[in-house]
């Protein structure tokens, strides 16, 4: 997978570019794991704002942060038991995270070691929350990663926040450009 480094100004000024800000946190760090937490308000209802998260995320992923280089690759099964997938070259495939909990425009939660956490010996939940508000949908991601770090742990918290901040972001604009 590539990984980008990209400073939180950096960030900041492509989340403005999107047209969407996501406020971001690392709310909790240690040794052992971390907790983040992202929000961004979105203009749709809570049942598209979570159609457009699950049924598309080849359309605001990051192809930067793929396996392939290709977020056209990323399929995202909805359902108990579903995988956050993406197909490679050669047949290969890698499985980003697995559906646990889906309640369509409500919450989806995955069990997901992301990214460079995959090689690790860590417990990684993902969750999506969708709170109606009167101009759309208020989400919150958060992410809880625990277990046995290969490396520092505090440090990965603020990398792994800032790409789920940019994806957060992607996120919002797709579903905003839909207006």
């Amino acid at each position: 997978m590539k990984r980008m480094h990209l400073p939180a100004s950096l960030l900041a000024a492509l989340a403005l570019s999107f047209g969407a800000t996501a406020q971001a946190a690392v709310v909790a760090s240690s040794v052992d794991g971390f907790t983040l937490s992202i929000e961004v308000d979105v203009k749709a209802p809570p049942a598209l704002a979570y159609r457009e998260l699950t049924v598309g995320p080849a359309a605001w992923w990051d192809p930067e942060h793929t396996y392939s280089g290709k977020a056209e690759r990323l399929t995202l099964d909805a359902r108990a038991g579903g995988c956050f997938c993406e197909q490679m070259d050669g047949g290969a495939s890698v499985s980003h995270g697995t559906v646990v909990y889906a309640d369509p425009g409500q919450m989806l939660r995955l069990s997901a070691a992301l990214g460079p956490l995959q090689d690790m010996a860590v417990i990684g939940t993902l969750s999506f929350a969708f709170a109606p508000r009167p101009a759309g949908t208020h989400v919150t991601l958060t992410y809880r990663v625990f277990g046995a770090f290969t490396t520092d742990a505090v440090a990965l918290s603020k990398l792994v926040d800032s790409v789920l901040t940019l994806q957060l972001g992607r996120y919002a604009a797709h579903v905003n450009g839909k207006e």
